[in-house]
């Protein structure tokens, strides 16, 4: 069965479009825009008007990488490896991915606009704190659980996001050495180009 995946390009959404892509699963993409996420119709998909969003059956809607990466499968779900799974699906959501939240949107964390450079500067340091744990969970390994897997995708998604804010080369060699690992894959490379507009190989559907 063709799932829908709701996608805006630069954000997470695209660990799941890699995940669907390395899984070989038959899927349709709906690009939602920044603005569009406002709109009522995207509200009617997801009531939090969050990306990415997973139409699994026409009236069942997944919300939440983690979610749907759970849904996806090929992560392991017993004994010690689906422990380590589990726990860096939640860290990635709630430790990893939250501290990038007051940078972008330090009017969210303050009622003084004043205080917002304030915010940001926190943001900072807190992106770097969050950079040297995973660094040092990379240093002798290539990938989050050894072996290549889909959270890789999804650290890699938000990692992204770090190279205009730190100088992740110097600071952090092992997160982009899984950068550069991830750059490289056939998927992310395809997943990218989809987000760019370059490539259209999969049906697109309309809110």
């Amino acid at each position: 069965m063709s799932v829908t995946l709701y996608y805006t390009p630069g954000t997470c959404s695209l660990a799941p479009m890699v995940a669907l892509e390395w899984l070989g699963q038959t899927y349709a993409l709906c690009r939602v825009e920044k603005e569009a996420r406002a709109s009522d119709a995207y509200a009617r998909v997801h009531p939090r008007r969050l990306v990415p969003a997973l139409r699994v059956e026409p009236e069942r809607v997944i919300g939440e990488v983690n979610a749907i990466l759970s849904h996806l499968g090929g992560l392991p779900t017993s004994g010690p490896e689906g422990d380590a799974a589990n726990q860096w699906l939640s860290y990635l959501a709630s430790g990893f991915h939250a501290v990038f939240w007051p940078y972008f949107r330090p009017d969210r964390y303050t009622t003084e606009p004043a205080h917002e450079a304030s915010v940001k500067a926190a943001a900072v340091l807190a992106i770097r704190r969050e950079l040297g744990f995973v660094n040092e969970q990379l240093e002798a390994r290539p990938f989050l659980l050894g072996e290549r897997s889909l959270l890789d995708p999804y650290l890699h998604a938000m990692g992204r996001w770090s190279n205009a804010i730190v100088d992740v080369p110097r600071e952090f060699p092992h997160v982009f050495r899984h950068q550069k690992a991830l750059a490289t894959d056939p998927a992310v490379r395809k997943a990218l180009a989809i987000e760019r507009g370059d490539v259209t190989l999969h049906p697109h559907v309309d809110l």
